[in-house]
């Protein structure tokens, strides 16, 4: 979990309020940029992602254990646009002019961050699962993966996110590092380890087909296993590309080269919440069947509107 806030970061963009320093003028351009693109992209990340849930909802074919759990995903993705992006966007219109309450904005808006990361690596992390699950142990994946496990699992990430953001509202700083670091090197190592099972299993699963005459069903079954995996990968894909640059601007914290991360700190951070915007793109991309349900629901929206 990355903290999106830092006192460096604010002291810096403080420094942009004040009338003709020329020295602040690149940072004052790219702080309205951020704040244009994350006006502008908030209302889709929000709407597309409403569309995703609504489609698995409603649609008996959509409603497998990967997609209900993509679905809980694009919730954390839809908070993102709902109050991420635009507390973020508030607490930059503070801070370009120079308004007392850009602190508490700032708190309000890290909390929500660290409480909406928090949810959204666990549920990386379920979704993964999921696969691993589906793909190694496919005899016992019906035992293993029932509603109400996931429904529980579910029902546990966003209690020990909301218990991370409590820590973070009351300043309890020792609290959300220790956290952070273990959520962060736990998300990571348990992704590494899954999917290079995944990729074996997957591996030999391919070979078994080459070589074996296999039941059609059983492979039919595989491909299907192997498409909603091949779904998954792109997902987790997209948040590492969306997160690198946040990541290569806290390595530049750490060296000589700090100096240069407050003026690159608010790009860093419009990247890593985008990636709520791309999520319910690749879902679309990915699933023929979920891309129609959506155009057809968007339709049926318009059409309302104009009525």
């Amino acid at each position: 979990m990355v903290n999106f806030s830092s006192a460096n970061s604010t002291n810096a963009t403080n420094k942009i309020s004040r009338e003709g320093d020329k020295a602040d003028v690149p940072s004052v351009a790219g702080a309205i940029n951020v704040i244009i693109i994350n006006t502008i992209t908030c209302p889709f990340t929000v709407i597309l992602n409403l569309l995703v849930i609504k489609a698995v909802k409603s649609t008996p074919r959509l409603r497998t254990n990967s997609n209900i759990l993509l679905a809980c995903l694009a919730v954390t993705d839809a908070l993102t646009g709902l109050l991420g992006q635009p507390l973020f966007v508030l607490w930059k219109i503070f801070l370009l002019f120079g308004l007392s309450d850009s602190g508490t904005v700032e708190n309000c808006f890290a909390t929500t961050v660290v409480v909406i990361l928090t949810a959204s690596y666990y549920h990386l992390m379920l979704v993964t699962l999921e696969r691993l699950i589906a793909i190694k142990f496919t005899m016992q994946y019906p035992n293993f993966i029932t509603d109400e496990k996931m429904k529980r699992a579910v029902l546990a990430v966003w209690v020990l996110a909301f218990i991370i953001g409590v820590f973070r509202a009351l300043n309890v700083s020792l609290v959300v590092r220790f956290f952070s670091v273990l959520l962060t090197l736990s998300c990571i190592l348990f992704l590494a380890f899954a999917y290079f099972i995944i990729y074996r299993e997957t591996h030999l699963q391919q070979e078994k087909i080459k070589t074996q005459q296999l039941p059609q069903q059983e492979v039919e079954r595989f491909t299907r296993e192997n498409k909603a995996l091949k779904t998954t990968m792109f997902v987790v894909g997209a948040v590492i590309i969306c997160l690198l640059p946040l990541c290569f601007c806290l390595i530049l914290l750490v060296t000589c080269f700090c100096d240069i991360c407050p003026t690159i700190a608010p790009v860093t951070q419009t990247c890593a919440m985008l990636n709520s915007l791309v999520n319910p793109l690749i879902y679309c991309w990915r699933q023929k069947e979920m891309r129609k349900v959506i155009f057809r629901l968007r339709t049926q929206v318009v059409d309302a509107g104009i009525q």
